[in-house]
């Protein structure tokens, strides 16, 4: 056995093809792109890199076979004293105890070399809305961008003592339990008594959607812990990529008095027309991914991003945001939604979603691990599921 580093397109070959070893027999599993993960760790593409570091291992069994990969990066810029915190993510192994071993010790030590006392994992290396967190519950077909795992690894998880640190919900729901026709009359009466809109998203107006978009998502989350400001620049970057597969009909920015109070953003889910690609949009895939997805009648509206204003939250901005999501049109061709990604933490969004009849749907959790026993780990809310 032997572990490398990943450097190469050869290594880089290996490291996808664990996959393979461990998702072979799960009917459900989709491979994520192999372009996007490897966009992770090239500086052109992951702005953290600027100020970060990160390594990707692979391990190799005696018949040179990958049967293991982890990476484990560090955020210089996302620090709080006094301990200095590094992430772990994209593992995955057989179900083999000593290859697991051999594939934390390697990052864990990569990480203490760093000078990093606590680590987190399995994380992303830069946006929170991807590849985050161990998932524990919902074992169906991954949604786009949503790590999927075998139930086995979070056992080797608390075997190694990580702890349960950050629980991750997706609220899934069939669109037309939505109490939509409530929530339009509320917007109704907006309209009629007080200066709101709701502009969609605007392909031709990038630069303005995309400021108010990061005004709005900035004052939504600064309170909450790990909080990383974006910009105008960064949401612009973030939709051009999601152009191909987006909908102006389920992104919007709501106003009131000509200010942004409000988004949502969704995307339909082409995780389910990508099944055949294995990870590898090329000239042989690309054909059938382009015909599954323009013929489908029916698809998924999974949630990119939810937020209201701190100044707006009592002016009935939920109502307007809903109202314009749930026109017929759409009722009709995402006949399930997944709302965005939230933390348990999170009680505003946790009681917006509760008005909307969706059911918590799939949950994954984030570990932490003191690699200093001076290092101490205060989890975040958690609730029964």
């Amino acid at each position: 056995m032997k572990i490398i580093e990943v450097n190469n397109k050869k290594s880089w070959r290996l490291f996808h093809q664990v996959l393979d070893k461990v998702y072979q027999d799960d009917s459900n599993y989709i491979h994520p792109l192999q372009h996007e993960i490897e966009q992770v760790f090239d500086p052109k593409h992951n702005k953290t890199l600027q100020d970060g570091t990160a390594k990707c291992f692979v391990l190799l069994d005696d018949q040179h076979q990958a049967v293991g990969r982890i990476a484990a990066f560090i955020d210089h810029t996302n620090q709080k004293p006094p301990f200095k915190t590094g992430g772990i993510g994209f593992f995955e192994c057989i179900d083999q105890p000593e290859y697991v071993a051999l594939l934390f010790d390697m990052a864990e030590q990569y990480l203490k070399d760093q000078d990093i006392a606590l680590v987190d994992g399995p994380v992303n290396f830069g946006e929170r809305d991807r590849f985050w967190g161990l998932l524990v519950k919902g074992y169906d077909p991954p949604l786009y961008q949503e790590n999927y795992h075998p139930a086995y690894y979070e056992q080797y998880f608390l075997d190694r003592n990580y702890v349960p640190f950050e629980q991750i919900l997706t609220y899934k729901g069939a669109s037309k339990k939505i109490p939509f026709q409530r929530l339009a009359a509320i917007a109704k009466r907006l309209h009629e008594r007080h200066p709101v809109e709701v502009r969609p998203l605007n392909f031709k107006r990038l630069d303005e959607f995309a400021q108010d978009f990061s005004v709005v998502y900035n004052a939504s989350f600064k309170q909450f812990p790990h909080f990383k400001p974006i910009s105008g620049e960064q949401v612009k970057h973030i939709m051009e990529q999601a152009k191909p597969i987006a909908d102006p009909g389920i992104a919007c920015i709501a106003y009131y008095e000509g200010n942004p109070a409000g988004f949502i953003a969704l995307y339909p889910d082409i995780n389910p027309f990508l099944k055949h690609a294995k990870g590898k949009l090329n000239w042989m895939s690309i054909p059938g991914f382009l015909w599954k997805n323009h013929f489908a009648k029916t698809k998924t509206a999974k949630g990119m991003g939810f937020g209201i204003h701190p100044e707006y939250q009592s002016k009935g901005i939920f109502a307007l945001l809903v109202d314009y999501l749930c026109t017929p049109e759409n009722l009709q061709k995402y006949p399930y939604m997944c709302l965005a990604q939230i933390r348990t933490h999170n009680h505003e969004i946790r009681s917006m979603y509760d008005k909307l009849e969706v059911e918590i749907d799939r949950v994954h959790v984030a570990y932490r691990k003191a690699l200093r026993p001076e290092a101490k780990i205060e989890p975040f809310e958690f609730i029964e599921v």
